[in-house]
């Protein structure tokens, strides 16, 4: 279900802290609480709800490796044999999430897109102590959809 916009009373889907008709913080969100994507609408369906897909640019990709330190790694040994959460490796993990998908946005951007659909995550770790992070998603071009409230242009008088 979708949430209206306070401001210029478009509709954006769950999920996302900002408006896709104005660009405006969600009600009741921290400020810089979405990922900086680059004025991009970023997606995990394959279709968008207030947007119509007018075309598609290609596949775009996002990837990090984070290396975790030895300190991290007591730490999170120590949160191992106590229970409970590990903040360490939660932060490195938000941090590399953030930097993929900022990453594949501006690979969309610079392919002409202002939007990626389809976008999808796969962890991995590869050594020890080394974490990484890929995305990948569709870059598409796609204009707001028109509310029926709003009126038609048209051109005869």
């Amino acid at each position: 279900m979708p949430w209206k916009c306070p401001q210029c009373n478009g509709e954006t889907d769950l999920g996302f802290n900002i408006c896709w008709t104005c660009r405006a913080p969600r009600p009741g969100t921290q400020p810089g609480s979405e990922f900086p994507t680059n004025d991009l609408l970023v997606s995990t369906t394959p279709s968008l709800h207030t947007h119509n897909i007018d075309r598609y640019v290609g596949p775009v990709f996002g990837e990090t490796i984070y290396g975790a330190n030895m300190m991290r790694d007591f730490l999170a040994a120590l949160t191992d044999i106590t229970g409970g959460r590990s903040h360490q490796y939660e932060s490195v993990l938000a941090r590399g999430r953030s930097t993929a998908i900022a990453e594949m946005a501006r690979q969309a951007k610079s392919l002409g897109g202002n939007a990626i659909v389809g976008m999808q995550m796969d962890y991995s770790s590869l050594g020890n102590s080394m974490l990484m992070i890929c995305c990948s998603g569709t870059a598409v071009f796609a204009t707001p959809k028109q509310s029926v409230d709003e009126p038609t242009q048209s051109s005869t008088p």
